[in-house]
């Protein structure tokens, strides 16, 4: 029979740091779609856009130019390069920046507590 009962299955950091999460999305979809956010989003698809222009210049292409959009959307325009790895940069990119800011956050929030 499994023992669906929680007691004594996580450490004080590791619920504080589940908790920081719950809270910092729940705010982040409250605000969304609000004045607030733009600037966080553009930042995001300007390093977004940024992820593919390092990995042109990375793999000896040249950089034509880089624009975001008001809209939220953006552009790199590149020429040469290894396309193969230029396309899917923007995401894997950033994803150790996301995980170096997951982290960074959580353990600030949790040495407040």
């Amino acid at each position: 029979m499994p023992n669906w009962e929680l007691k004594n299955c996580c450490k004080h950091d590791q619920v504080s740091f589940l908790v920081t999460i719950a809270i910092f999305s729940v705010v982040i979809l409250a605000l969304w779609r609000t004045f607030i956010m733009t600037p966080f989003k553009l930042i995001t698809v300007f390093l977004h856009e940024a992820s593919h222009a390092i990995a042109c210049k990375l793999t000896c292409g040249q950089v034509e130019g880089i624009q975001v959009h008001a809209n939220e959307g953006g552009v790199t325009q590149t020429r040469g390069g290894v396309y193969w790895l230029i396309l899917p940069a923007g995401c894997t990119f950033l994803l150790p920046l996301k995980v170096f800011l997951l982290i960074t956050v959580g353990l600030v929030f949790i040495a407040c507590f």
